[in-house]
């Protein structure tokens, strides 16, 4: 009978052991599903922020274009257009303090 109760014994504590086991791989699954729920509500958000930029890409690809179809036959300006070019200054908001001398 004794050996009988040492088995016993013994089958009770693997038992206890892998319902021990059992509860910590329940708790791990439990963490693991929320860090995943977390996890998609940040791709979602990431999702959100780049159909976002894709839109302001889109965007600016179409202003560009308009500058390039305006300025699409456009020609540099020759030595003589940019000498033509008036640079004198009428009159300063300010006094210059530098003398050019």
């Amino acid at each position: 009978m004794a050996i009988k109760t040492a088995e016993y014994k013994a089958k009770v504590k693997e038992l206890a052991a892998a319902t021990n086991t059992i509860k910590n791989l329940n708790a791990t699954l439990k963490y693991a599903e929320e860090k995943a729920g977390q996890a998609d509500k940040l791709v979602a958000e990431l999702e959100k922020e780049i159909q976002k930029a894709n839109k302001e890409v889109e965007k600016q690809g179409k202003e560009v274009e308009k500058v390039k179809t305006k300025t699409e036959a456009a020609e540099p300006m020759t030595k003589e257009e940019v000498d033509a070019i008036d640079i004198i200054i009428d009159k300063a908001d300010t006094p210059s303090i530098v003398d050019v001398h």
